[in-house]
């Protein structure tokens, strides 16, 4: 999971994923690029950067807020290296205090906020009868608590600017989740349930929610790899319409070689 001082540095039919340089699609009216900004909730190690150069090809101003003053670091030092200034504060979300002053800096630094990543988990290992409470409780903390402070805190920031949109990740439905993530996956499982109970109230307030399905591991030997899951964060935002954007890796055919394609499903 990631998560006070702000520091700057410089289910439905399938369509094919659009490639990195698609343009948007324009939402809720025209947005001035240096007008958008982004904060992520959690960059992570697996595609946070990705994700934050994909924005910023499409002029949106950075944020990032972790509870681990290392990620902060190294997400910005990458980005300013890139020539892509990022506003990072080091919170953790289950301290709302510190986590709301911490958004309200980074919101301030990039000039408003027009999307809302939440990004952010813990994973504490355990099946469904080895897990114990006190470690359920705690990746509930993160994975669900932490996704609904984030939106309540986000809401009134987002609130009816153009295209305003908050994308919760998710992961991908199983019967039986990955050896030992009995815990990650019931909390995701809560978060898409939370923000599906909550994107008409946000609705109300032109803010739309969305929830960002990953369907397998992602790496840079996939097989869902980072650049590919960060155009489809993009596509979940700038798509016109759709409330739910699950990536899966297609079955290989024999004998191909490369990456599968990944299908967008709105």
């Amino acid at each position: 999971m990631d998560n006070g001082a702000a520091t700057k540095h410089a289910a439905g039919a399938r369509t094919p994923a659009a490639g990195a340089g698609t343009p948007a699609v324009p939402v809720g009216g025209a947005v001035g690029p240096s007008s958008r900004g982004l904060m992520v909730v959690g960059p992570g190690a697996a595609f946070g950067t990705a994700l934050l150069r994909r924005f910023a090809a499409e002029g949106f101003r950075l944020g990032v807020i972790s509870r681990s003053a290392e990620t902060v670091a190294r997400v910005t030092g990458e980005l300013a290296a890139a020539d892509h200034p990022v506003a990072g504060a080091v919170a953790d979300v289950t301290d709302q205090a510190a986590f709301t002053a911490a958004a309200g800096r980074v919101a301030a630094e990039i000039g408003g906020l027009t999307v809302l990543v939440y990004n952010a988990k813990l994973s504490i290992r355990g099946t469904a009868f080895s897990v114990r409470a006190e470690s359920m409780n705690q990746t509930l903390a993160v994975n669900v608590t932490g996704a609904l402070t984030a939106v309540q805190i986000a809401a009134p920031l987002l609130a009816e600017r153009p295209g305003a949109t908050i994308l919760l990740t998710v992961a991908g439905p199983r019967s039986e989740p990955a050896a030992g993530r009995f815990a990650l996956a019931v909390g995701k499982a809560g978060a898409a349930a939370m923000g599906e109970a909550m994107a008409s109230l946000l609705a109300a307030q032109g803010v739309r929610l969305r929830t960002v399905v990953l369907d397998g591991r992602v790496g840079t030997a996939g097989p869902l790899r980072p650049d590919e899951v960060a155009d489809h964060f993009w596509q979940a935002f700038a798509a016109p319409g759709g409330t739910a954007f699950r990536l899966a890796p297609e079955p290989r055919r024999a004998g191909a070689r490369g990456a599968a394609q990944l299908p967008l499903e709105v």
